[in-house]
């Protein structure tokens, strides 16, 4: 090191706003991307790969930490009007486990107290995140219910006299299943925009605007490393629920995990 070079501080925030600048973020050799990068198909199945390294070495806790998860969402679920905002409660538990996984990631410690620190840290845009994910869900509700009214107007006519076989064919045609189509893309757009939303909170101090525009950015630009991340992590989450639902116990804590590993492909880059 000479005495020429001037030290330079690596968290001096930026000039630009974070939307105007390639990378935000330089600690040590890793660098942030705004809106995050594009990946191959693959990747999607080392979103899984990689979360199942972290958890690994600890797994008995994480065991744990899932157990735990688990049983605060179902005494949730036996509180009256509580149960209803379950969704907007979990980002803040996303939160404290992405920030769980920073910390093994960076000391090899697992410490499960971590798990609670959304409700702490940056709770008002946690909690965003969950409002804005509920508030999705209820409009795919109402989409579905306002789609498909025909085809339940027309089980009403059939079970009054009408024509069965007309009444039944409506029903069963495509306004029912173009129902449920729209009800699962709408909520669809709502993971898109919230999925990595708590790790930019968290780790980038983002704001909640700025946080949900990054992610469905990242979403828009990953969309068949995505589908295949869905598809093998859904067939892990069923095939663990065979045996007594016992596979669950190491499925769930790999599924969360995957939070983490995700943003780290595509927001993290090494320099």
């Amino acid at each position: 090191m000479t005495d020429q070079q001037e030290p330079r501080n690596p968290y001096t925030p930026p000039e630009a706003s974070v939307s105007d600048v390639s990378v935000v973020l330089d600690e040590g050799n890793e660098s942030f991307v705004p809106g995050g990068q594009a990946v191959p198909a693959g990747v999607g199945v080392n979103w899984i790969s990689d979360a199942w390294n972290l958890i690994k070495p600890k797994l008995g806790m994480w065991i744990l930490m899932g157990i735990i998860l688990l049983g605060i969402l179902m005494v949730i679920q036996f509180i009256p009007l509580v149960s209803l905002l379950s969704s907007v409660i979990m980002p803040i538990f996303v939160g404290g486990i992405i920030t769980l996984c920073e910390k093994q990631r960076t000391t090899g410690e697992f410490d499960l107290g971590l798990m609670f620190s959304g409700f702490q840290n940056n709770l008002g845009s946690l909690i965003g995140v969950g409002a804005v994910m509920f508030g999705i869900t209820i409009l795919a509700v109402i989409v579905m219910f306002i789609v498909g009214g025909s085809a339940m107007l027309g089980l009403a006519m059939a079970g009054n006299g009408g024509d069965p076989s007309m009444a039944l064919a409506g029903a069963s045609g495509g306004m029912m299943f173009l129902s449920f189509i729209l009800m699962f893309a709408i909520i669809m757009f709502g993971y898109a925009l919230t999925w990595f939303a708590p790790a930019l909170i968290v780790v980038h101090k983002l704001p909640l605007g700025q946080a949900l525009s990054m992610s469905l950015s990242a979403v828009k630009k990953n969309l068949l490393p995505g589908l295949v991340y869905f598809i093998v992590i859904s067939i892990i989450m069923i095939v663990a629920s065979i045996p007594f639902f016992l596979g669950l116990l190491v499925a769930m804590p790999l599924m969360l995990a995957t939070y983490h590993s995700s943003y780290r492909s595509l927001f993290i880059v090494k320099s």
